[in-house]
């Protein structure tokens, strides 16, 4: 739930900064009284409405007892009552999520624990980390099932073990020497944990948690490898500490990567692009660049969901590469060479657009045996005529019906030309851009998002809206990332799968020209953060399957699981919270025009913020493998607040 977490805290956050910015203006001493961690506010509409002042007694203190000077004049400022309270609620112990703070404090231990699993001197102060009574599984054996082998890699899960007799500071002595062991004379380049789940008896200390562990790193003598696990941990908590008292694995996987230290792919980027002054001068440049030079209204934001499009657009048999930008930053031709290097053709080509461009599609509209070109700017859709050698021309445009994030082409009809869906996201009004996420209403079920369009293709760079005459004004509210057309059904026509942010997706069968939605019917909803669909036949027998991306979330695991989270909701809703923090999604054709979802017995839920997934042979063994893009936009660490 890094996206959803987001989502669910971003508003308190927000308003946090603004307060620490006021702060930071008018005196940093102020500290607005606040509910115990046991209490819930409760205040009324008129006491939130009212404004409140502290005393310099106060003003002279903050939570952690360091002393803080009061700017002069300062003591007398006034904040309103409702932004003060969203400030504190951002510490979950004020906001009486105590399994939250114990979240916190559970994974600055296990931060530790990872120092200790590394340091060779075996200095580290393990009694900070866990009790005398600490015991353990085997955590880091190599040995176990192999599942996987070729020529590169060999892929092990391992087999649960009983707890060790060793225990305390001694086990722990044991696991920093099995953990060295599994690595070799290696050091890691990364450990990582993540605690997934928290769970706290009643009437006891002890506190249960699900943690996720990853490590990896690369040794001359054993070629890379990676470790992933899952732990229960227990805990106890005592004297102001949490310590651990036991680890337990529920499952471990080690990959290696056989006879080599290099990695499976490499990052060729400059490579191919560092010729072009576009590269160093345009695409080096992160969005917070940018919006510090550019006027917003030139359509610059923060997320910058800007797509590409791979196709040959001058006819040698070399893919070229067309790349959507900002607003006031060209979008970006770059043609192939025989050597593999790209070389910027975007002015000549006459593809330069400096609108806010989303996405776009190298496709044969016109049938002539060449690719053209298919933009999606923020308010209309721009189709632009290939003369076969990589010159374009503008042909026909449409008006969108929302902020377009994707595009889609098939051939619905079967009379011969390629037909336009596009996916809309925000309402096309005064509002796009408002909201980096949109906005959406009912969170977990949002209909408020912007229509998707249908264009048919009629011949000759004529186009017109189909989609109302198409059955697909159906379910066509939602806030839609991405859509993917194919014949699920094998009975010879594109059916259209839509993965929509902020609740259910669509799977719209295709009759004859005509479309209905049946993604309730066959269990395809699939209630998440969908960003996009992809299909194959991953266990080959002969009908297509599907894996739609959405958000695996830690935090949204913790928290829509305790007791407290939406008390008051219908225990219906509060799984369709729990099943937008779940992560990716297969579904498994069951033969008969339905699907079954197999995503966790697959192991391919954590695709963590999976912003889009496909289908590919990676290793050329006629397997589907999956890839995921993950991830999110990053700024320069000033540390200025």
């Amino acid at each position: 739930m890094i996206h959803r977490q987001v989502v669910w805290r971003l508003r308190a956050v927000g308003v946090a900064a603004w307060l620490c910015c006021l702060l930071t203006l008018h005196g940093c001493g102020r500290v607005v009284p606040t509910p115990s961690s046991q209490e819930q506010p409760t205040a009324s509409l008129a006491e939130h409405d009212r404004l409140e002042t502290t005393s310099p007694a106060a003003a002279s203190e903050t939570p952690n007892g360091a002393a803080l000077t009061t700017a002069p004049g300062a003591e007398r400022d006034r904040f309103i009552g409702p932004l003060a309270d969203a400030y504190d609620r951002i510490d979950p112990q004020r906001d009486g999520w105590e399994t939250e703070a114990i979240g916190a404090a559970a994974a600055q231990v296990l931060d530790r624990f990872g120092v200790s699993l590394q340091d060779r001197s075996e200095s580290a102060d393990a009694d900070e980390i866990v009790t005398d009574r600490f015991t353990s599984a085997q955590l880091f054996t190599t040995d176990g099932s192999e599942v996987f082998r070729d020529e590169l890699l060999r892929i092990v899960r391992t087999n649960p073990t009983r707890l060790s007799d060793t225990t305390g500071q001694a086990r722990l002595v044991e696991l920093r020497r099995e953990f060295q062991a599994a690595f070799g004379p290696l050091q890691p380049t990364s450990i990582k944990f993540k605690v997934v789940k928290v769970n706290q008896a009643a009437g006891t200390s002890d506190v249960q948690t699900e943690v996720l562990f990853h490590a990896d790193g690369a040794s001359p003598r054993e070629g890379l490898r990676e470790l992933s696990a899952a732990w229960q941990v227990t805990w106890e908590q005592g004297g102001g500490q949490l310590r651990m008292t036991q680890i337990q694995p529920t499952n471990c996987e080690v990959v290696t990567k056989l006879h080599s230290t290099e990695t499976t792919f490499a990052d060729c980027t400059a490579s191919l692009l560092a010729s072009n002054a576009s590269y160093h001068d345009h695409l080096l440049r992160g969005t917070d660049y940018w919006r510090s030079r550019l006027p917003r209204t030139f359509g610059l934001d923060v997320v910058a969901n800007h797509g590409l499009a791979i196709g040959d657009v001058n006819g040698d048999q070399l893919d070229d590469l067309y790349l959507c930008q900002q607003g006031g930053l060209p979008n970006r031709l770059f043609i192939q060479q025989a050597d593999g290097t790209l070389v910027d053709k975007s002015e000549s080509s006459g593809t330069n657009w400096l609108d806010y461009c989303t996405s776009a599609l190298l496709i044969d509209l016109d049938n002539d045996g060449d690719r053209d070109l298919l933009i999606a700017t923020e308010a209309r859709i721009l189709m632009m005529e290939n003369d076969g050698h990589g010159q374009f021309t503008l042909r026909a445009e449409m008006k969108n019906r929302a902020q377009t994030f994707s595009m889609s082409a098939a051939d619905f009809d079967l009379d011969g030309d390629l037909d336009i869906y596009t996916c809309g996201y925000n309402p096309l009004d005064d509002r796009v851009r408002t909201g980096a996420m949109g906005e959406p209403v009912p969170y977990h079920d949002a209909q408020n998002g912007g229509g998707n369009l249908l264009i048919r293709n009629e011949g000759n760079w004529s186009f017109s809206d189909a989609t109302a005459a198409v059955g697909l004004d159906q379910n066509n509210n939602r806030f839609s990332f991405a859509a993917s057309w194919e014949d699920f059904d094998n009975d010879g026509d594109r059916d259209l799968y839509v993965a929509n942010d902020y609740g259910r997706n669509n799977l719209y069968i295709n009759t004859n020209g005509k479309f209905h939605d049946v993604a309730g019917e066959l269990m395809v909803e699939d209630m998440g953060s969908g960003m996009s669909a992809s299909w194959a036949d991953f266990n080959r027998d002969g009908w297509l399957d599907l894996y739609v991306s959405n958000m695996f979330s830690a935090a949204g695991n913790r928290i829509t699981y305790q007791r407290q989270f939406r008390s008051n909701s219908q225990d219906e809703i509060k799984q369709q919270f729990q099943r937008h923090a779940r992560g990716n999604s297969l579904f498994q054709s069951d033969g008969h025009g339905g699907f079954e979802d197999v995503s966790v017995e697959a192991g391919v839920t954590i695709g963590r913020w999976a912003w889009g997934s496909r289908f590919c042979d990676l290793n050329n063994d006629g397997w589907q493998d999956i890839v995921v893009a993950n991830g999110f936009i990053t700024t320069a660490d000033t540390g200025d607040l």
